[in-house]
């Protein structure tokens, strides 16, 4: 990831990128914006100021028969944070029956 001057640039990246992850795993299975603060909220040129500030957050996933995926865009302090997780089901599982033996 490169470093943007123009923090709305960075929720271009999240759309492209959501876009990218339809195309292959199909419409999200949860696809939300939530504003924690409404200040910028009528002004979509602030949004990337509002996602670096902690105000909005963008987040998505999917989910295949093995694989729970995570797009996220959030920020704090002014810095923003691009996440894509692939959790594995059957890891989880693995590590969940392990607590339970123990």
């Amino acid at each position: 990831m490169e470093d943007h001057t123009n923090k709305n640039f960075y929720i271009n990246d999240y759309e492209e990128l959501k876009e990218i992850l339809t195309k292959k795993y199909g419409k999200p299975k949860k696809d939300e914006k939530i504003w924690d603060n409404e200040l910028y909220k009528d002004d979509r040129s602030s949004w990337g100021l509002a996602v670096s500030v902690g105000h909005l957050a963008y987040g998505a996933s999917w989910e295949t028969s093995t694989t729970e995926i995570v797009l996220r865009l959030s920020g704090d302090n002014y810095k923003i944070i691009l996440i894509l997780a692939y959790d594995s089901k059957e890891l989880k599982e693995w590590a969940n029956k392990i607590k339970e033996e123990k």
